[in-house]
């Protein structure tokens, strides 16, 4: 996906992610959520320390991996109850990091699933005007959900 594609994609599922939460723990996390869905949305790139041309980690390798993104949105999840605004911040973070390995993972590139030196692909895109697809279906589902659940 592009660099655009990621946000609106991470956007979206940090909307449906927040409007998920809404019952459980207000408004205040849910936009917390949705929120920080957006730096996360592209965290994977931005993570592999970009230095002139070069990266520090390779591109699609440790950050793109989906195990420590669910590890991260599940921890953060645990520790709503306890703190609800501060796990949201994290839990959104950790949802655009998703988003972002999920869009990813649609591409002929694939990401790492298992291992970080193992990639797999979905082949359900390649980029550019493909992944509008995608966008759209993830913005369908979080009008959906806060139609549902917050409206």
């Amino acid at each position: 996906m592009t660099g655009n594609a990621h946000r609106l994609f991470g956007l979206a599922l940090g909307a449906s992610a927040g409007a998920i939460m809404t019952p459980f723990y207000g408004g205040m996390s849910a936009l917390a959520v949705a929120a920080m869905a957006l730096p996360g949305s592209t965290a994977p790139d931005w993570l592999e320390i970009r230095i002139g041309p070069a990266t520090l980690i390779p591109h699609r390798t440790v950050t793109h991996w989906l195990l420590p993104w669910l590890g991260l949105a599940v921890a953060s999840a645990v520790w709503l109850p306890d703190s609800p605004l501060l796990a949201a911040l994290l839990l959104g973070f950790s949802v655009g990091g998703l988003s972002h390995v999920i869009g990813d993972a649609g591409t002929p590139l694939g990401v790492p699933v298992w291992h970080p030196a193992k990639r797999h692909s979905l082949k359900l895109w390649d980029g550019g005007t493909s992944e509008f697809w995608p966008v759209l279906l993830a913005w369908a589902i979080a009008a959906i959900l806060i139609r549902s659940l917050v409206l």
